[in-house]
């Protein structure tokens, strides 16, 4: 029998699933949202909802994942010449129209620590790549002369990954941090320039 999921009408069994869980758990919280309720908000049986997802964890961690390839996606358009600092900041400003996704991410996030969770992989590898698209950056700009070949990459981009997490998750516990605004300014001062 084919995977559900690889036909047509399974792709769109999952799809709605994955908007049905957004809704949910946008509205209910984690404590909300269980895979019966989003069976329910997706018109699907818990049965059919299970075909394609066996537990609430790891159909959340499916939904963010969808989030972050459309991230990369607009990163990679970027083709290098982009500023990680300045998208850094624009993803934190779409983010502040989505607390919901926020929440999210900081929820999963924090489970992630369980080695057994279904994120914690996705979390390794969601960091992991973070941090090399910014120490490529920051390779490249060192190579052309445009920021100071003293510069550690790997420790930059450690403390830039840092900075974007902990801005983040101080914007989610009061709105009024201007978490775009702390990112732009953390990565100039990391970069050893001005931060006004």
């Amino acid at each position: 029998m084919a995977n559900r999921s690889s036909t047509p009408k399974g792709r769109a069994q999952r799809e709605r699933a994955l908007a049905a869980a957004f809704e949910v758990f946008a509205r209910e919280g984690e404590r909300g949202t269980s895979l019966r309720a989003i069976a329910r908000e997706s018109g699907m049986s818990l049965t059919g909802l299970m075909h394609h997802f066996v537990s609430k964890d790891e159909l959340l961690t499916e939904l963010l994942r969808g989030t972050d390839e459309l991230a990369a996606l607009r990163w990679d358009a970027l083709a290098g010449a982009g500023d990680p600092g300045e998208f850094m900041a624009r993803v934190m400003e779409a983010n502040a129209a989505n607390p919901a996704r926020v929440r999210l991410y900081v929820h999963l996030a924090a489970s992630s620590l369980d080695p057994g969770h279904p994120a914690h992989p996705y979390f390794r590898e969601r960091f992991e790549r973070f941090r090399a698209a910014v120490r490529d950056h920051l390779e490249a700009r060192r190579a052309d002369g445009s920021v100071d070949p003293g510069l550690d990459p790997d420790f930059t981009a450690a403390a830039f990954l840092a900075l974007v997490e902990g801005a983040q998750l101080q914007g989610l516990n009061d709105p009024s941090v201007d978490v775009p605004g702390l990112v732009r300014r953390g990565w100039k001062a990391l970069l050893g320039g001005p931060v006004s």
